[in-house]
């Protein structure tokens, strides 16, 4: 699966939530999940990991974190 359109804003397909908005932006995983965004997608790019964040009973926001 890959997705060269990843922006904040748009939305990305992964295998585990299906289509899902990019909320934020983060330069690594270590400042990602000092934010809350812990929780993988099974993503798979070679640019970008998702993460996402839980918000609340059966609610998420998610991130896109540049791969190093």
């Amino acid at each position: 699966m890959k997705n060269t359109n990843v922006e904040l804003g748009n939305y990305v397909d992964t295998p585990r939530f299906c289509a899902v908005r990019i909320a934020a932006m983060f330069e690594s995983l270590e400042i990602a999940g000092s934010c809350g965004f812990d929780t993988g997608t099974d993503y798979t790019d070679s640019v970008w990991h998702i993460r996402g964040k839980n918000i609340g009973d059966n609610r998420m926001i998610f991130a896109a974190v540049k791969r190093i």
